[in-house]
């Protein structure tokens, strides 16, 4: 580029720009942005000394033709928020000296021949806010993939689904937005799937219930509306489904009979109504049922069957006529309330 010449100052450059940091009793002017995109660089990061931008904030290199691997030691920059390398010709792998850069808050590598097998993503409990990337997804080795506690907004991609390895989805306490995408139906290896405090809404997508090895599903704290699918019913090896604090109506499904392996259901504070199945008696690991603060109105009288269950919290509903002879003998009850019904 015709301004980059050696007799004048790298602040005067195009693309390069420099702010004035104190050092002692001088102020120095550092470079703190590089923004070349689409400039036809060729070569290689490596032959960048990056340990000479000690205040360097901001990279945009994209849409140039840079190739080989990313190096190790730009994890030297330890200013550095914003790097984008999109639409370039890089390989190897993600190093993982990228975990040292702390102040981090937008990576970009889409579009480049990175190879490898990231298995772990943890970014959780930081302060990264915007969307989810969508080149996210295209870490098909993932296994667990863990944004919790961050100021995540917009909505969960779709192409999620694309990340059939992932055992882990750990969205929790974010600012998520719009409906769970069908295609989380795809993750049939997910053990365990969190999306629990967000400002999600819609009903809960009936393509869930082919996560045949789901053991933990936590929608719990949202918005999430429409009834509960049968299709639940169909993830037999559930033990803990928090489905609290939304605005789901309809009732229990049947289906939950099937349940056999579910330890706790918490399913409070929603807008339920009906008859608890009598299906539901079937479910003989069940320790903790909170239904509380719904319209329900009939329990099973076998609800303490399996001889399991502890805790029962069944206050605030329209529940009406005689106690279940089975609650009257269930030996293995810690703590129960039934408070703000109709029973006798």
């Amino acid at each position: 580029m015709s301004s980059w010449q050696e007799t004048t100052s790298p602040c005067n450059w195009t693309g390069i720009m420099c702010a004035a940091v104190r050092h002692g009793r001088r102020m120095p002017w550092v470079v703190t942005n590089i923004s070349l995109t689409g400039a036809g660089i060729r070569g290689q990061l490596g032959e960048l000394n990056f340990s000479a931008f000690p205040f360097l904030t901001y990279i945009d290199l994209s849409n140039n033709s840079l190739h080989g691997p990313i190096p190790a030691n730009i994890s030297s920059l330890s200013s550095l928020s914003y790097l984008n390398l999109n639409f370039n010709h890089l390989k190897g792998q993600i190093p993982f000296e990228f975990g040292s850069l702390q102040s981090l808050t937008q990576l970009e590598l889409s579009f480049n021949r990175l190879t490898g097998h990231l298995q772990i993503l943890d970014l959780g409990s930081n302060h990264f806010s915007g969307q989810i990337p969508i080149s996210i997804t295209n870490l098909t080795k993932l296994n667990m993939l863990l944004l919790i506690e961050n100021q995540i907004a917009g909505s969960i991609p779709p192409a999620i689904g694309n990340l059939n390895m992932l055992k882990q989805l750990s969205l929790y306490t974010n600012q998520i937005t719009g409906s769970i995408p069908p295609e989380l139906g795809n993750l049939t290896m997910l053990n365990e799937l969190y999306l629990y405090t967000n400002e999600i809404t819609g009903p809960i997508p009936l393509e869930l219930g082919k996560l045949q090895n789901l053991r933990e599903l936590d929608l719990a704290d949202n918005q999430i509306s429409g009834s509960i699918p049968d299709s639940l019913g169909n993830i037999t090896k559930l033990l803990l489904p928090h489905l609290y604090e939304n605005q789901i109506v309809g009732s229990i499904p049947k289906s939950f009979g099937k349940l056999q392996s579910i330890q706790e259901l918490h399913i409070f504070d929603n807008k339920l109504s009906g008859s608890l199945p009598q299906e539901f008696g079937d479910v003989i690991s069940l320790v903790k049922l909170a239904l509380n603060n719904n319209s329900f109105r009939t329990l099973p009288a076998n609800i303490c069957l399996g001889g399991r269950l502890q805790y029962l919290f069944v206050y605030s509903n329209m529940f009406s006529g005689p106690i279940p002879s089975s609650l009257k003998t269930c030996t293995s009850l810690v703590r129960i309330d039934l408070r703000w019904n109709q029973l006798t």
